[in-house]
């Protein structure tokens, strides 16, 4: 094997990988692997042997894997649309996917849950070079009824939602640099490394395509409105509410799909892929002191609610983790409750992801934990605080500065009452927006 860069080995060897075992298999032998995989008929799903050999065809014609085509299904990505070349991957991105998967599988068998260790065996997620998506894609469809689809970029949330109510996950077909363990943004470490091996957690493959369903059900509203809509302006404004709900709705999928906790054996263990895909934030989630855990049932609208009222940042570890006792508790998450969960948070003050609020299950408060009221302190007297901070306090100001009176009544909203905003903010606040010196923030509101 030639070594493309001059501490190739030194590298593999620093994570423990045999660095001659970085080369992926020939084409061929991929293909050969990939038709004994269509013919496996003791699967939950087999595939019927016309649409495999469409498949195989596909495959041998040097066709480039885009959106999985074993379902009834398929799913338009429009301008996000895109392929893997597996040919074009670099020595250097197979042993960036062979360093981090020694890593992660160091922290998920300490820390993830069980049923996502046997999801991983089932997948044979690992080894040492990035997996073909011809061959993961039918292995997935065998085992899930699910399928993959290639994008470029991250997606917006109503496409990303479109290809979870269709049974697709989208992927993207880049791999994040040699030896970095967080990144903010999807790569093929995330996406496979971390996402696959839920899709055999019946309760989180639901929720994820309950999700698709919400967005089904947000914009079929949506279109029904834009129909009857008097002009452009209040078509856009039905537009904007839309997109609103499918945020509030992403953040049940974020504190539980992505970045969820559970019970099991006594302890805390993880699921989210979001975690788990990053070795440093699978060990920072459970045993660092600086983050928040509370504990939650997906099954009570206010703990839903608390939910989809949490704002969050994507840029480093989370503040706050959700814990829920048991998978079963997740299956209750319908497309309707989601809804209805989103629905209610347009309307209500919000939380942020450092704050600890009346009402919570608390299992571990952080060294980083915000009161509720704080983050009106640190904006009025121009002290720091990061975005999630600044984006909730004025928001939650615009609210109250629109004569709007949010109902916080505990047995209507969360467990317990939100601590009134200061007075001295809201002055604060009406004296910025007169004399213009609000601080420029992306703020959604309807």
């Amino acid at each position: 094997m030639t070594d493309v860069l001059p501490n190739f080995r030194e590298i593999a060897h620093r994570h423990g990988v045999d660095p001659d075992s970085v080369t992926p298999e020939p084409e061929e032998s991929r293909l050969d692997k990939l038709q004994a995989l269509l013919g496996d008929t003791s699967v939950p799903y087999p595939i019927p042997p016309g649409q495999a050999q469409e498949y195989l065809d596909a495959a041998r014609g040097g066709g480039l894997f885009g959106v999985g085509m074993l379902g009834s299904e398929t799913v338009d990505l429009g301008q996000y649309v895109n392929f893997q070349d597996y040919a074009k991957y670099s020595q250097a991105e197979h042993l960036s996917w062979a360093c981090l998967i020694a890593e992660q599988q160091k922290t998920k068998h300490k820390y993830a849950c069980r049923e996502y260790l046997e999801g991983e065996s089932v997948f044979e997620i690992g080894g040492t070079v990035i997996p073909d998506y011809w061959l993961l894609n039918a292995r997935i469809f065998q085992q899930t009824n699910w399928q993959l689809a290639t994008v470029s970029m991250i997606i917006p949330a109503e496409l990303f939602f479109t290809c979870h109510s269709k049974r697709f996950f989208p992927v993207t077909t880049f791999m994040r640099p040699l030896e970095q363990d967080y990144l903010q943004e999807p790569d093929i470490g995330h996406d496979v490394a971390g996402h696959v091996a839920t899709f055999t957690i019946p309760a989180v493959a639901n929720v994820m395509r309950n999700h698709g369903l919400a967005r089904d059900l947000v914009y079929a509203e949506r279109d029904e409105r834009i129909g009857i809509a008097s002009d452009d302006a209040e078509a856009s404004q039905i537009q904007s509410y839309a997109d609103e709900l499918l945020l509030y709705a992403g953040r049940i999928y974020w504190f539980t799909v992505e970045f969820g906790l559970v019970m099991q054996d006594g302890g805390v263990r993880d699921f989210g892929a979001g975690i788990l895909s990053s070795p440093g934030e699978t060990r920072y989630s459970i045993d660092s002191p600086e983050p928040n855990r509370v504990l939650i049932d997906p099954g009570n609208d206010q703990d839903l609610l608390r939910l989809a009222t949490t704002d969050y940042l994507i840029s480093e570890f989370q503040k706050t983790y959700f814990v829920m006792s048991s998978f079963d508790r997740l299956e209750t998450l319908t497309p309707d409750r989601i809804l209805a969960a989103a629905k209610r948070a347009a309307k209500l003050p919000h939380y942020t992801w450092r704050e600890i609020v009346p009402g919570d299950h608390v299992l571990n408060v952080g060294t980083i934990m915000n009161s509720p009221n704080e983050k009106y302190q640190r904006l009025a007297s121009g002290q720091p605080q990061d975005e999630c901070l600044n984006r909730a306090a004025i928001r939650n100001l615009t609210l109250l500065d629109r004569g709007i009176v949010p109902d916080v009544s505990p047995l209507t909203a969360w467990k317990s009452p939100m601590p009134a905003v200061p007075e001295f903010a809201r002055t604060w606040f009406a004296n910025a927006k007169k004399a213009g010196t609000l601080p420029k923030i992306e703020m959604p509101l309807s």
